[in-house]
């Protein structure tokens, strides 16, 4: 302990859970419609409800908590709403492999109504582990308000938005080719399907001709296709070649046969068909290719489905139904190959998608879906995305979702999962259909499938609020007004909710989006559990604290990627240790008397930290949150800490005790919304009355703004480099005798510099240190004349170096011609000052010899 009673040392581990029971005892993160107040509300992104806090988590956490916390201290009543998600198809895998290690059953063995109420149990269990998480990331969320989307209101609004959309005639349903996973037995998004360069083979298939007009253009019996799915050829219902490839020509029309089926299908033209890739023919499998679909489209044909919904072959399959997929694909080969219709067969590398949840390799698959008619919910986003409603940072995604909603495709919403919102569609015993929250009446049965997680997360910003229902928080909070999110979900959730927002409350629901960067593993690469480099922020926590891993990561967070450093945690680790020093200091300062003026030094901090504080609001503002950093951390680091309280100590007046604790005090309040707990801890030592999480935010005052003191404090701070980098280099210590060229706070050079003022130093060799506008001149022993020489000589050189350097860019005319003219005037103008420096060097040299 020091004499303050103050530990030496700031220790997180004693800080942070003590002062986040405080704020959620003492209701500092409440927020509720205030009409004497604007809003700003921020709804959380909402986790899965299985999962655990990982590296974007505490990016995007720590981007919401500094905005809610800003908006705060700035005088809105901020509501930072938290929510978790039912993670549909996550969950439900995850209960299953539980059921299956712990009992031996499969969810078909314990029913529909069991499986769910298991699922439900664990959600249960599961779900505080995510959320005690935020609480260590010191999010500082309203719990009073937590969501869930499969609690009793929630449910409600899913039903409703579904019920509305389909009595519009939005939804519909329809046969299409989706992403299928033969494990699951269910439809899955685009966003759970990882694509993998995986190793495969191409092999030929022929299809002999059936219409008894001969031998085809290259004299074969058959036509050649290269596939990599020889068991879809089962479903083939016709083959296709470019229109403009002049090998097949004599082909279309022609007529060939399915081997194994026997069907008898023609040869198309069709623009889609790449000449290049294999032989040229492409076959058209529409149950099985969504490519092949849209021609068979085209072409007015009937899909032939070959599979199963767990990846065997069906009956279409001919001798090979019941086998598996993967084996029925040996098998097919083989069999072409007895026939002598295996043509080679090649190995190939290709994408293949996998199922994001259990890895098992997607089929895209003729099925019967729910759809949403996506075309009158994408044009009103568009106008409000081409008009500005909505500020997207950066810019460039509000372009790329713009164009993805001008392409849009109709949206399939159904799952045939157990766990999640079960679509509210019923089926009457007299062919009757009807969307009903409940059954209509005796013999009516519910369709079994449920909605895509995406369908009630794209209702999150309102339906979080209490929607159906109007009330006073939808109508105050809604729109909301910034959601942060990672690029990858843009069009499956926020274009979803921006669409979803205007169509169920005519409004947009929200005033910014912002894209943040993703954190890859220290190599650059993504992380992966799979390859073993995830990073897990609680370990981080742990040994840096909270704070420095905020900091860090936001001082890293721009609109790239960026590879985690863990020398980002270790600075900011050291930053909260001066901060914790500095709050040492400033306590054990000697208090000021009445009266008294300010020094230029007391004006000068005062007028940068007003300037510091304008600019980093705005950086904030617009989501700029690497340059915040480094601008507050240059400040506190920089200026405050190593330049005012060192002017504190040598040069103080008066006023210096009331500027030191005022500007402190405001910078800690500009870090509580990046660093809460360190800031609140020091505030709190510091005799702060009330928490800095319910305080003030500084506001620019333009009547501190002070030129004047600025430059004399920017020459004075040159002028005490300049020495102390001559006291290095030259290895001088104790007091020196000199002037200064060039007006400066004398008392602060002295304290800082060790350079006792003199008016004149005649017949004194002297070592001039040029600083910018002004020069020091710093009266030398023979030692130091010596040395000094030698620095000299040294610094001509350098100079030299740069003069011929920019002679020589100059005197090249392609570089005149073809540069930017600023850069040009700027190659001209460090000419000049490099000309000027080496007379000044060269005539101080002649001096010394």
């Amino acid at each position: 302990m020091s004499e303050t009673g103050i530990p030496k040392t700031y220790d997180h581990r004693a800080v942070e859970a003590r002062l986040y029971e405080e704020w959620e005892r003492t209701g500092a993160f409440v927020a509720d419609p205030n009409p004497e107040k604007p809003a700003y509300c921020i709804v959380l992104p909402p986790p899965n409800v299985t999962g655990a806090l990982h590296m974007g988590h505490a990016l995007n956490g720590s981007i919401q908590d500094t905005l809610a916390r800003r908006a705060r201290m700035k005088g809105y009543e901020a509501l930072w709403l938290p929510g978790v998600d039912h993670a549909s198809i996550a969950l439900q895998n995850v209960v299953e492999r539980k059921l299956l290690r712990e009992e031996g059953k499969t969810k078909w063995e314990v029913g529909r109504e069991e499986f769910i109420e298991r699922c439900r149990e664990f959600a249960d269990e599961a779900r505080g582990t995510m959320l005690g998480q935020l609480r260590r990331l010191g999010a500082s969320v309203d719990w009073r308000r937590l969501r869930y989307t499969m609690d009793e209101k929630y449910i409600d609004s899913v039903l409703t938005a579904f019920i509305e959309l389909y009595n519009d005639g939005s939804i519909y349903r329809g046969t299409r080719i989706v992403n299928w996973c033969p494990r699951d037995r269910s439809a899955i998004s685009d966003l759970e399907v990882n694509y993998e360069d995986t190793d495969g083979k191409l092999y030929g298939l022929r299809y002999p001709f059936s219409d008894g007009e001969g031998p085809g253009p290259d004299g074969d019996e058959f036509v050649q296709v290269f596939s990599t799915r020889p068991e879809t050829m089962l479903g083939d219902v016709a083959l296709v070649v470019n229109p403009e490839d002049g090998r097949y020509k004599g082909l279309v029309g022609r007529r060939v046969t399915v081997p194994f089926v026997g069907r008898e299908i023609e040869i198309y033209a069709d623009e889609h068909v790449d000449p290049d890739f294999g032989t040229g023919v492409l076959k058209v499998t529409p149950a099985h290719d969504l490519n092949d679909f849209e021609i068979g489209g085209r072409l007015g044909l009937e899909p032939v489905n070959v599979l199963n919904p767990d990846g065997t072959m069906n009956e279409n399959g001919a001798d090979f139904a019941g086998m598996d997929r993967m084996e029925s694909r040996k098998a097919v080969a083989a069999r072409l190959g007895e026939k002598g219709l295996l043509g080679e067969v090649k190995e190939y590398r290709h994408r293949v998608g996998h199922c994001d949840r259990c890895g098992t390799v997607i089929e895209p698959w003729l099925s019967e879906q729910w759809w949403v008619a996506m075309e009158g919910l994408a044009r009103p986003a568009i106008e409000a995305l081409e008009k500005g409603e909505i500020r997207v940072y950066p810019d460039s995604w509000r372009r790329e979702t713009t164009r993805w909603l001008e392409n849009i495709h109709d949206w399939n919403v159904s799952r045939q999962l157990w766990w999640g919102h079960r679509i509210p569609v019923w089926y009457g015993p007299n062919g009757e259909t009807v969307a009903s929250k409940e059954s209509p009446g005796e013999g009516w049965e519910q369709d079994p499938d449920i909605l895509d997680t995406w369908f009630s997360s794209g209702l999150w910003p309102f339906a979080t609020l209490g929607w159906p229902e109007e009330n006073e928080d939808l109508g105050y909070f809604y729109p909301t007004s910034l959601l942060s999110t990672a690029r990858e979900i843009m069009y499956l959730w926020v274009a979803r909710m921006i669409m979803m927002g205007l169509r169920f409350r005519n409004k947009v629901p929200f005033e910014k989006v912002n894209v943040h960067s993703i954190v890859l593993a220290e190599d650059g690469t993504k992380m992966s559990k799979s390859k073993g480099n995830t990073i897990d922020p609680l370990d981080l926590f742990e040994e840096y604290g909270t704070d420095a891993v905020r900091f860090g990561l936001l001082y890293q967070s721009s609109t790239q990627d960026f590879a985690y450093s863990y020398e980002r945690a270790a600075m900011g680790r050291a930053f909260v240790t001066k901060l914790w020093n500095a709050t040492r200091f400033v306590l054990n300062y000697p208090e000021g008397g009445e009266g008294g003026e300010m020094s230029v030094s007391d004006r000068w901090v005062l007028s940068e930290f007003n300037r510091t504080a304008r600019e980093y609001d705005r950086l904030l503002e617009e989501c700029e949150f690497s340059e915040a950093m480094r601008l507050i951390y240059g400040f506190a680091w920089n200026q405050f800490a190593d330049w005012f309280i060192e002017i504190a100590k040598a040069a103080p007046s008066p006023e210096t005790p009331r500027v030191l604790r005022e500007v402190f005090i405001g910078t800690l309040k500009l870090l509580h919304p990046v660093m809460p707990f360190a800031t609140e801890e020091m505030a709190r030592l510091m005799g702060e009355e009330g928490p800095l999480a319910r305080g003030s935010f500084p506001a620019f005052d333009s009547s501190l703004e002070d030129s004047g003191a600025d430059a004399l404090l920017g020459r004075t701070r040159r002028a005490v480099s300049a020495v102390r980098s001559f006291r290095a280099e030259s290895k001088v210590d104790g007091e020196l005798a000199g002037r200064v060229v060039g007006e400066v706070d004398p008392a602060v050079f002295t304290g800082l510099s060790g350079v006792k003022l003199v008016g004149s130093m005649d017949g004194d060799a002297t070592a001039t240190l040029p600083a910018g506008d002004v020069v020091v001149e710093v009266s030398l022993s023979e030692e130091m004349r010596r040395g000094e020489i030698d620095r000299l000589r040294k610094e001509i050189s350098r100079v030299e170096g740069e003069v011929r350097r920019a002679e020589g860019k100059l005197g090249n005319a392609k570089f005149v011609e073809r540069a930017p003219a600023d850069v040009v005037s700027a190659e001209r103008e460090k000419l000049q000052t490099n000309g000027r420096m080496l007379e000044t060097l060269n005539v101080r040299l002649e001096g010394y010899l």
